[in-house]
């Protein structure tokens, strides 16, 4: 029986930031518990909560604890999952015993494994599709009667288990033989392990549904390797700044209306013409992407060396630094145990300023060496600016001389295309008007100004679009050597004055150690 909480015998809750705190501090382990009290606890690091139980009618305010891996709501009165998209490390998600009536707003979470909706009021499985991780599902105790339903569990190829118990659909004599036949790589259904020899048995009695199911499936994964195929070559494109670089004459026929208008009066000889100005166009264009795409490869191999070149260079200077530490360590260590076994004054100033002078020693050794590192660097960071300028300004020239050869290709392109349109303006022009049936082109007939304007706004719609090319990979390249830049260098600036600030620190707690050593004496 499925059961709701009632609205009138409870107080509708919302979860603030009060109530988050309470719920982290409740799952606190008392060996933490005084060190949380003192320090607090920063929400990033909270892996886990359960808001069960508080009577929560929104899901809200959870922006704070983007790390969530489980989070538990379940026995609340939710009517709708929302505002946890961004929680994308969920792997646990529990939303049992409330009121939802459709599944949505879970689609984000591509890293949930576990997911329980047990118990609410739900028609219809759907809104899943990005799930593609998820292993238990349970939807036992909805709304659901029709064994379509299953169909859409279907795509999840990682699902182990599953718990519709509760549902319409439990009742249909199918039920179990149904979902056996079509969840193949089930283990455990409605709580009961699944018998391998029913699962043989109820494949053969829907054979020829899932042989067409299985054609089916397969033509949709064929279709979602090729999108998926297609976004990463879109993705690749735009980080190279060749955005839509291989649908540019496509583009700048579909998107031209002039072009449209004009096509008319002469399609056949304009489609020649077009499959002429493709071939010779694509040539150019594909050997400008795979010039670039092969630059853009060099430039991210370049990131790479820098950063192997950068860690390698601290790695070096590290190592003398935690010997030159490990070394005075040692020296310390020697003088607090010789400095407290002294009584005359002098001998113990002596030794005190004996120390103070190594660590001054020591702190001008560290300094340095992070003196050294700046310069290997910047000597560093020079090179690189010098590589990186050179692999965009290649690639710049390429996109500069190949855009003029297609320029000179529309110009040869617009000649003919011209004298083709104005010919078969000439010839029907010529020819009875009255005889001509589409009004788009009796009207386009009747005024050759119109013809004339529209042929120059096609060629100019068309340089447009090449303009446009070359200013995103202009304007791409140079961004992106700008942002590069200003990241290397800001990064070193940082590391640099941690480092020294690091020394600094360090000098100040032996001077104090030095200090204490010697007042504990008298």
């Amino acid at each position: 029986m499925i059961t709701f909480v009632s609205y009138a015998s409870v107080d509708p809750v919302v979860i603030s930031e009060e109530l988050i705190n309470t719920a982290i501090n409740e799952q606190i382990t008392p060996e933490i518990a005084e060190i949380a009290k003192k320090e607090g606890i920063d929400p990033e690091e909270v892996k886990a909560i359960r808001l069960d139980y508080k009577n929560i009618l929104k899901i809200n305010n959870l922006w704070s604890l983007k790390n969530l891996t489980k989070l538990q709501l379940d026995n609340n009165i939710i009517e709708k999952i929302e505002n946890i998209n961004f929680l994308v490390n969920l792997t646990w998600l529990d939303l049992s015993f409330n009121n939802i009536t459709v599944i949505e707003g879970l689609n984000e979470l591509v890293n949930l494994t576990d997911l329980s909706l047990f118990n609410n009021r739900i028609s219809k499985i759907e809104n899943m599709d990005e799930l593609t991780k998820l292993t238990v599902f349970s939807i036992g105790n909805n709304n659901l009667s029709s064994l379509e339903n299953i169909l859409y569990l279907t795509r999840f190829e990682n699902l182990r288990v599953l718990n519709a118990a509760g549902n319409k659909i439990c009742n249909d004599k199918n039920y179990k033989a149904y979902i056996l036949a079509n969840l193949k790589n089930l283990k455990y259904l409605d709580y009961r392990l699944i018998n391998q020899e029913e699962v043989e048995k109820s494949r053969a009695i829907y054979l020829d549904d899932l042989i067409a199911l299985e054609e089916e499936e397969k033509i949709t994964k064929s279709k979602k390797e090729k999108l998926e195929q297609r976004r990463k070559l879109e993705q690749l494109f735009e980080e190279a700044h060749i955005k839509n670089i291989d649908m540019l004459f496509q583009d700048m026929f579909e998107q031209d209306p002039d072009f449209h208008k004009l096509n008319i009066l002469a399609p056949e000889k304009i489609q020649d013409l077009n499959e002429d100005y493709r071939a010779k166009f694509e040539i150019i264009i594909i050997e400008m992407k795979d010039f670039i795409l092969k630059k853009h490869s060099e430039v991210q191999e370049e990131k790479e060396l820098i950063t192997k070149a950068i860690e390698d260079a601290k790695a070096e200077t590290d190592s003398k630094g935690i010997k030159l530490v490990n070394d005075l360590e040692h020296r310390k260590k020697a003088f607090i145990r010789t400095v407290s076994n002294m009584r005359d004054v002098k001998e113990i100033d002596e030794a005190v300023k004996a120390m103070k002078f190594d660590v001054d020693e020591t702190s001008n050794e560290l300094m340095a060496l992070e003196m050294t590192i700046v310069e290997q660097f910047e000597e560093i960071l020079r090179e690189y600016e010098k590589n990186l300028q050179e692999l965009f300004n290649s690639m710049l020239e390429c996109g500069q001389t190949n855009m003029a050869r297609i320029r000179e290709l529309e110009n040869n392109y617009f000649e003919r295309y011209t004298e083709c349109i104005m010919s078969a303006y000439d010839r029907i022009h010529k020819s009875d008007m009255d005889s001509i049936e589409n009004d788009d082109l009796r009207e386009l007939i009747s005024d050759k100004e119109i013809i004339l304007n529209s042929l120059n706004a096609t060629h100019d719609f068309h340089l447009l679009k090449f303009d446009q090319q070359e200013d995103g990979l202009s304007s791409g390249c140079n961004k992106e050597l700008e942002d590069e830049i200003q990241r290397t260098h800001n990064e070193e600036t940082q590391r640099n004055r941690k480092r020294v600030i690091e020394i600094i620190t360090y000098v100040e707690r032996l001077y104090y150690e030095i200090d204490q050593a010697e007042d504990n004496i008298f």
